[in-house]
This record gives C-alpha cells, structure tokens and sequence, in this order.
C-alpha cells in the first residue's frame, strides 16, 4: 500500500526511535540482543518505506524519496550496530526477512543515488549492515552469495555489482568491505565468486577499481589487494583471467605486479605465473595495439579536413589503451625477468613474441629517433602537440626500450625465441635502436644487452648480423668522438669498448 505523506512521516520518525535505542558500546543502557519483535518491527518498516522502481508511474513519489531515503537510512543504521554487537542479532534479523529488505533497499536507492544525496547515504549505511550481518557467520554468508551469484539474477544487478559501481567512493568501500567479508578464508565462498558469470562479473570490477584509485597507501586500494590476495591463495586466479578483459582490467594487471614484488617466494609466484596470466596479457596487448593502429594508421577513418577527432574514436578507450600498455609492458618485463623457459615456451604458445616486435615496429614506425634535443623540440612543435601529449609521446617513447628489454629476456631463455625474433625481422628492429637517440638517452645500451640475449650461443643470428655488416650499422659518429666504438666478438657477442688511442679508423673488425 502507498503511504500518504503523513504515514510517512510517521514511520520516518518510528525509524529515528529505533536508531536512537539500536545496541551500541557507547549506549549500555540498550541490551545488546534484540527481541525478535522488534525485528519484526523492523522488517514491517522497511516494507512500508519500500521504493519503487523507477518509471512513469513512481513520478508521483518523487516527492517522498527523500523522507523514504533517510527512514530507511535509520533502519539499516540499527541493523548495522545489532549485528556488530552479537551473533544472535545476525541469526533473528535473517529469519525475519531483513537481509532481504536490505537487498532490495540497495537496488531501489542505488537507481537514484545521483539524483538525491540522502539515497547515497542510505546505500552507504545498506552496504554497512549486510556486511555486518554476514561478518563470521558462514551459513549467511554462503547464503547471501548463492542468491545474488547463482539464482538467475542478472549479472549486472547484484547488490556487490551495485555497491562497486557506484560513484560515491564510501558506497566503493562498503561493498569492498561486505565482498571481503563474505571471502577472508573461505575458500568455498572464493570458489562460487570466481566460478560463476555474476562473480566474474564483480571481480572485473574490483579489476577496473585498482586503475581509478591510483593512491596505493588509500583504505580502498588497500581492501582491493586482500580480496585480490584471497583470490590468489585460494588457487582461484585463472579462473578469472580465462574471461575476456578490457582495456579498463590496467589496474588489475598493475596489482598482479604488486603481489608478485611483495610475494616473493616460488609458491607465491606461481600462484599468479601461468600460461592463463600470459594468455590474458597478451589479449590486453593485442587491444592496445589495435587502438594504437586505429589511431596512427587509420587516420581517413578518423580525423576530417579541420584536424578534429571524429565521433568513431573514442578517447577514453584511448587513454586507457595508454594505461593498459603500461601495465602490461611493465608485468612481461616482470616475468619475463624472473620466469625461466617455461616463461618463454608459454610466450611463444600464445603469440606474445609477435605482437611485442609488431608493437614496437608499430612505435619505430611512427616515434621515429632524433639524435638531438633541439630537433626533437621542433618536430614536437611542428606537430602542434600540448604539455600533455608531450608528456603522453614521451610514455610512448619509453615503451621502446621496454619492450627491447622483453626481447632480449626471452632470448636469454629460449633458442625458439630467438629463431623467431630474427623470423619477424625483430633483429633488424633491435638493430635500429642501436645508436643514440634523445627520446630515450640509454636505449642504444638497452639495445645492445638486448641483442646478446639474442645472439647468445645462436649461430644463425650471429650469421645474420654478420650479412647486414651491422657494426657499420651500429656504430655511431658521435660515439667515435667520443673514442668508443661497437665490436662483435668471435662469439658472435655485441660490445662497447673503448677505442684504442692509435686506432686509424672507427670501423671495428669482424674477425
């Protein structure tokens, strides 16, 4: 039945009184456990507050949103404090439905949240209660999982989708809060959230939070890395990484990289290493490069007569191509360091050799060396480029070498990848970034470490070097100056070494 605003009125001030005698340390005088009328009571409340959905034919509660909002806010607070204080609270409230009022409070105000301050607030305290109902009492817990994961709900319209989605940073923390509070040690519980389409769903979005909250040291980012850690050591990660990523999962990517820096042992390591993490990193790669390719290489397609960006591109899955480059350049760099050839073997199972040499001839291509600063000011200059794209071509610039020093860690590893790397013309690649270059002062060196990974004990490469008379090619002017000069050695290794005081010619011998 509607309430008349009156009746709303009064139940609004039914709803404060309950607030006002909830169980708290500060207030002793309440006893602790809640007779199970009261809850009762509770629960009538909330059905006389319940909210509509949002259509044509609620316009005409709009009115009483705000007095519905802050009862309802009242009702969750004393639910919030009952069940923090004992387990029987937690026991008699889920008998009498309230756990569901709560479920459906969240879906009605979380629609509205943007519209009215008080449905943010009333979320928050929603949020707040549930994961204090469920705190310590795995029945609940497994409970509440199974109903909002498994029951043929929507994926989208689970009240931890809701909580993660919101834009309002503490309802972020309330639901990170109730999600860790139904997982911390469970593994069962850890095992439904990564098994089912809606769970998946809820991870992907503790994926996209670790990229929007960029302070490591904050309480969100914090909650974020122990539901990410519990998911790891319930042996449950590659269950989430055979999904398909978006380009928005940067943020997960950087915390992987998180867990294997702080978790070093070999166990530890292995639980995030696999094939799956270098299957999902490569799919990330991929994306990423389509979007530079659409970006540098399909310029009919997106830029009119005027220089402006047209409709069909969108800048936001630009800038996060950028962020999840970053992320998935630095994680390879990572493994491809640590791992052994199994690191290599998967590398090559999955194609990630080739869309590392693809991405960084697609960068060669169109980052192009400047051997001085002032050349390089002019050309940014003629290009019209701002403060910020500056800074976003010299990230660019910076992946080079990256992706040079993930070359050469797979060549140390495995002969198959350096055969390949020559297959795919990644020598000559190498070979390219091997004289100085003012983007990047130390990727000539970067270079040369590279291709000794790549020629190491691989006569076919060192062969191929020798064809392309590479220490004319490697060999630069200002080097020479300098009294340096490159030389391949017998064994077919790249170095630099002082040139000797009586040496007639900067050209090193190949014998």
């Amino acid at each position: 039945m509607e309430l008349t605003d009156d009746a709303t009125r009064k139940a609004r001030q039914e709803c404060a009184e309950h607030r006002q005698r909830s169980p708290h340390p500060s207030r002793p005088q309440h006893s602790a456990t809640i007779d199970l009328a009261v809850w009762l009571d509770i629960h009538r409340l909330f059905e006389s507050l319940k909210v509509g959905p949002i259509d044509a034919s609620s316009d005409s509660e709009g009115h009483l949103v705000v007095d519905k909002a802050e009862g309802l806010t009242d009702l969750c607070l004393f639910v919030r404090n009952a069940a923090a204080m004992e387990r029987a609270n937690q026991d008699l409230a889920s008998s009498t439905g309230i756990i569901g009022d709560i479920r459906r409070t969240i879906s009605a105000m979380m629609r509205r949240e943007l519209e009215y301050p008080e449905a943010t607030r009333c979320v928050t305290a929603a949020a707040q209660a549930l994961s204090n109902l469920v705190t310590g009492n795995r029945p609940l817990q497994r409970a509440l999982l199974e109903q909002e994961l498994t029951t043929g709900v929507a994926s989208i319209d689970t009240v931890f989708c809701y909580l993660l989605a919101s834009a309002n940073s503490q309802t972020n923390m309330a639901g990170l809060v109730l999600l860790l509070n139904c997982l911390k040690d469970n593994t069962e519980a850890t095992g439904l959230l990564c098994s089912t389409e809606a769970g998946r769903l809820v991870a992907s979005k503790v994926g996209e939070l670790f990229g929007d909250n960029e302070n490591d040291e904050s309480d969100v980012k914090t909650m974020l890395y122990m539901i990410l850690s519990q998911i790891i050591d319930c042996g449950r990660l590659d269950q989430l990484l055979r999904d398909e990523l978006e380009l928005r999962a940067y943020g997960l990517v950087d915390a992987l990289a998180v867990y294997c820096n702080e978790h070093s042992s070999n166990a530890d390591y292995q639980k995030v290493v696999s094939k799956d993490l270098v299957a999902a990193l490569t799919r990330l790669l991929s994306k990423s490069h389509a979007v530079l390719v659409h970006v540098w290489e399909d310029t009919a397609a997106i830029y009119s007569s005027d220089d402006d960006i047209r409709g069909d591109v969108d800048m936001d899955d630009i800038m996060d191509a950028h962020r999840c480059l970053a992320a998935v350049i630095s994680a390879l760099g990572t493994i491809t360091t640590e791992g052994g050839a199994d690191i290599a073997n998967w590398l090559l199972e999955c194609k990630t050799v080739h869309l590392v040499i693809a991405l960084l001839g697609l960068l060669n291509k169109h980052l192009p060396r400047i051997e001085s600063a002032d050349k390089r000011q002019s050309s940014l200059q003629a290009s019209g480029a701002g403060p910020g794209d500056v800074d976003s071509v010299k990230h660019l610039f910076m992946f080079k070498c990256d992706l040079i020093k993930i070359i050469g860690n797979i060549g140390y590893k495995s002969a198959a990848a350096q055969d390949l790397v020559r297959e795919l013309d990644g020598l000559s690649l190498v070979l390219d970034h091997m004289k100085i270059d003012d983007n990047h002062p130390f990727i000539k060196e970067h270079a040369v470490i590279a291709l000794k990974g790549l020629l190491s004990n691989n006569r076919a490469n060192q062969d191929f070097l020798r064809d392309v008379n590479v220490v004319d090619s490697i060999q630069d002017p200002k080097l020479a100056k300098a009294g340096i000069q490159a030389v391949i050695t017998n064994d077919g290794q790249v170095s630099v070494k002082q040139a000797a005081p009586d040496s007639k010619s900067d050209r090193a011998s190949l014998d």
